[in-house]
């Protein structure tokens, strides 16, 4: 009889994963502004990093990540969970892309994503994303996806280029079922 996989053991949410705007952790939801403590099923948090410097950072219910990824096209979600399978790393840190062999410190431009899988307090799975397979997932995002994504900027970062794109949705770490 084959064993169901344990839930990883959650550790504490380090510092470098809290909101660097307010110097302490998360605790709302940047889409719908719901405290994340609420919320059993989890949250996702990301982080955007250029030359060392936070661009842009967000957390997401698990209701408003859900959402999110229901609004992307089909095509979008398709040709991502493709590029997920072929390139996904069975383990995953905050110190070397999931997708590639890059490290943190090799990672063209310094230029790297952190996401999380969160409780409460806890974090359970995270992962960092380079830049360069960052753009290889935008390069997949159907028109429609990008306006998705657009449209969430907007609303949510006025001050952040229009050219910025974030990590798609679900890239990884592992979507949230604490």
């Amino acid at each position: 009889m084959e064993r169901e996989p344990q839930p990883p053991e959650p550790k504490e949410i380090p510092k470098e994963l809290h909101s660097f705007y307010e110097d302490r952790p998360f605790r709302c939801c940047t889409r719908c502004g719901e405290s994340l403590a609420h919320f059993e099923e989890g949250y996702q948090i990301s982080k955007q990093f250029k030359d060392g410097e936070v661009i842009m950072e967000f957390a997401l219910c698990a209701p408003c990540l859900q959402s999110m990824m229901d609004e992307m096209s089909e095509e979008s979600k398709q040709t991502l969970h493709e590029f997920h399978e072929e390139n996904a790393k069975e383990e995953t840190n905050l110190n070397e892309c999931c997708f590639c062999d890059v490290s943190r410190e090799d990672c063209k431009g310094n230029e790297f994503s952190l996401l999380a899988a969160c409780a409460g307090e806890d974090l359970y799975d995270g992962a960092l994303v380079c830049g360069e397979c960052t753009e290889k997932m935008q390069d997949l995002m159907s028109e429609e996806t990008r306006k998705l994504w657009d449209r969430f900027r907007e609303e949510n970062f006025p001050g952040i280029p229009s050219d910025f794109e974030p990590v798609p949705l679900g890239s990884s770490p592992s979507p949230l079922s604490v």
